[in-house]
């Protein structure tokens, strides 16, 4: 199941998020460092750091930097139609308190630890 979800599911599925914007490819970097901090900001910077040909991919917009695109890319896809539908993680659904903007962190499930086990 795991590999059909990694590899045959569209995580993209009805989204405006550009196909060739494919995070799939990332999923394990992005697993084992999100086991370790649970932050989905600490886990986008990471993702600049170790892949900054990905950021470049991501259009102009006058609205989004890339970084931004890049955070809504992995909360939406990865966080949420991937780790929380599998039951693995959870997230808080505010955005925003009192029109101050919510830190995202991510709860991770007992599940995750007893699935995935990442060792250096």
């Amino acid at each position: 199941m795991l590999e059909a979800a990694v590899t045959g599911y569209n995580w993209g599925y009805f989204d405006a998020w550009d196909d060739r914007l494919n995070v799939r490819l990332f999923w394990v970097f992005m697993l084992w460092r999100l086991q370790r901090h649970a932050s989905i900001e600490k886990l986008m910077e990471e993702m600049c750091i170790a892949f900054p040909d990905f950021i470049h991919q991501f259009p102009s917009d006058h609205y989004l930097s890339p970084r931004e695109q890049l955070k809504m890319l992995i909360e939406t896809r990865f966080i949420e139609r991937f780790l929380q539908f599998w039951g693995v993680v959870t997230v808080d659904p505010r955005k925003f308190l009192d029109n101050e903007r919510v830190p995202r962190t991510v709860d991770l499930q007992l599940l995750l630890n007893q699935t995935f086990k990442f060792s250096m």
